[in-house]
């Protein structure tokens, strides 16, 4: 009797796994002209009001408003709180946000004004889950800098910085992102989580690079 040959069990394929994922969401909101067109008139309405401003990430070159941005601006705030709103709740349900169950969120807004040499520092955003930029006007120079690394970026830009130990490791045969640098642009708005790393590379030239911050708390229903 013939012997049966024995197949032999298929190598398992390789399983990728993506361990630590840092979403940042980017939407380039269209046809919103006339929303930016308020939002800055409004932005320079209250710089008038408060010229000093606030100092914290800023730097020289930068005028900070308060934490209140969205009340203080009336419809326009309230239209832009709520495009806020809903790209925070998209971020969260990347994170199992349950956000047909009901939820409040809890967000402060502030305006940054960056003019010639005017930048900010690395810094987080503490005390929240999920922080957002939306930028109103880009009238800045197009000026492409160089870095020490020889890398170039454009003035204006924001960078966010890799945390994870190790992250600075470099090969020339490997992409390893040590930092994401993402283009400004009126009307683009990103969600990124509150404590990653970032800061603004130094305006340069005429003209301003007006921007709304925004953090959020995710809060259960009745929670305020």
């Amino acid at each position: 009797m013939a012997k049966t040959k024995q197949k032999k069990a298929p190598e398992p394929d390789y399983i990728m796994n993506h361990a630590f994922p840092t979403v940042l969401i980017k939407r380039d909101w269209k046809r919103k002209d006339k929303l930016n067109d308020a939002l800055r008139e409004g932005i320079w309405r209250e710089r008038a009001l408060d010229p000093d401003g606030l100092y914290r990430s800023n730097v020289s070159g930068t005028w900070h408003s308060n934490d209140v941005l969205f009340n203080s601006l009336g419809a326009p705030g309230a239209e832009l709180k709520e495009m806020f709103g809903n790209a925070f709740v998209k971020w969260g349900q990347q994170h199992g946000l349950k956000a047909e169950n009901g939820i409040n969120l809890r967000m402060a807004a502030w305006a940054m004004l960056y003019s010639d040499r005017g930048y900010a520092t690395v810094h987080t955003h503490p005390n929240c889950d999920v922080s957002g930029v939306y930028y109103v006007d880009d009238t800045t120079a197009n000026q492409e800098q160089i870095m020490a690394t020889g890398a170039p970026v454009r003035s204006g830009d924001i960078e966010f910085i890799d945390t994870r130990t190790g992250g600075q490791r470099q090969s020339a045969l490997l992409h390893l992102n040590t930092a994401m640098v993402i283009p400004f642009k009126r009307g683009r708005m990103l969600i990124f989580p509150s404590a990653l790393p970032h800061f603004v590379h130094p305006i340069v030239g005429a003209g301003e690079r007006i921007s709304i911050s925004c953090n959020c708390t995710f809060l259960p229903k009745g929670n305020s």
